[in-house]
């Protein structure tokens, strides 16, 4: 026998044994029911968007302090690329006789959304099987959250995406969290 195992060995015959076979069925079915739920699930491509959207709406709040001017974000609710996060400047200062905020000129975010069709450069689109809900923001050249109407404050805000705590921002000082 002794000289049948050595043989074996140098005619180059070799393979798995059953043990080490069943050793990696074993660690790829693990794998499988451990990462496989990942590849379906939006749980990431709702915690990004939630982080684009909150990001974008501090940039908001920083455009209005460092230009001095009003600083809208519109929100249009929906699910998928209907759910969008846009960011405009109300360019006349902030001492002119206009009785009401009007942001029609948009301002470029540091990352626009990749699921906007075509790519807007102030604006953050939900990806599919995520939803956007909320309200609209104005922040006043102070950085505080007002009204359309200037220098009203409003009531505190929230934007809302699927299953993600809401985003919200405090009237008196237009903090984000």
């Amino acid at each position: 026998m002794g000289c049948r195992h050595s043989r074996d060995y140098a005619t180059g015959e070799s393979g798995f044994t059953l043990i080490e076979l069943i050793t990696v069925m074993i660690v790829v079915g693990i794998l499988a029911v451990a990462a496989m739920p990942r590849f379906f699930d939006n749980v990431f491509a709702e915690r990004g968007f939630h982080d684009a959207v909150k990001a974008a709406v501090q940039h908001a709040r920083r455009v209005a302090v460092a230009s001095r001017r009003y600083v809208c974000v519109t929100t249009t609710p929906g699910s998928g690329a209907a759910g969008i996060v846009a960011i405009s400047i109300d360019p006349a200062l902030p001492e002119a006789n206009t009785p009401a905020v009007a942001c029609d000129t948009a301002v470029a975010l540091p990352a626009p959304g990749r699921e906007c069709s075509p790519v807007v450069a102030n604006q953050v689109c939900a990806p599919v099987g995520v939803t956007l809900g909320g309200n609209s923001v104005v922040f006043d050249p102070l950085g505080r959250s007002v009204t359309a109407a200037k220098a009203v404050q409003a009531a505190a805000l929230g934007i809302a995406v699927t299953n993600q705590t809401a985003i919200s921002i405090a009237p008196e000082t237009g903090w984000v969290q």
